[in-house]
């Protein structure tokens, strides 16, 4: 076992014994390693710091019913952050390839002279949900950036993007089908 390891190791057995000041140690010495297993295994490359966050509320969740004191402590963690991505992979929607084309397409219909095709959007944006409705108004009708977003909702930057990114897809399809 290498010393990083016994180190990983010595931190687990801390965080079992009840000493709680051993998590920030933990996390900053395996922080990197968890995004870096994170991105590997995510399909949607977005989710690695969902997936790190919700794996270290894992590991003080499970280290007294899971891990056991002698074992590889940094294997141990990477195969709850291979079981956490491969989770998120399958219940998180497919990243939309074309997304680029979606935000241009809600761009295009936001300012087109095309009564019809407005009234598609508007339609469209009155079907979803509050929440939603106010993030595409703030985006595209106010013109406000992720981040400023981010500071009126007190929301990441990031955590705007990838929801604005799931609203833009439902509403093409919605326009485009007409289904939700």
């Amino acid at each position: 076992m290498s010393i990083y390891a016994k180190e990983v190791n010595k931190y687990l057995v801390g965080l079992q014994n009840g000493d709680i000041t051993q998590f920030k140690p933990l996390y900053e010495s395996m922080q990197t390693h968890v995004m870096g297993v994170a991105r590997y295994y995510l399909v949607d490359k977005s989710y690695c710091e969902d997936v790190t966050s919700e794996v270290f509320q894992k590991i003080f969740l499970y280290v007294n019913s899971s891990y056991t004191e002698g074992t590889d402590g940094y294997n141990w963690i990477c195969r709850i952050t291979e079981n956490v991505a491969y989770n998120y992979n399958n219940r998180m929607p497919p990243p939309v390839k074309d997304l680029d084309k979606a935000e241009h397409f809600v761009q295009e219909l936001a300012v087109s002279d095309d009564t019809e095709e407005k009234l598609d959007l508007f339609r469209a944006i009155d079907s979803l949900e509050p929440d939603s409705r106010e993030l595409i108004y703030l985006r595209y009708f106010m013109g406000n950036t992720f981040q400023e977003i981010g500071e009126k909702l007190h929301i990441s930057k990031v955590a705007v993007k990838k929801k604005i990114d799931k609203i833009l897809s439902r509403l093409k399809i919605f326009i485009e089908t007409g289904k939700r």
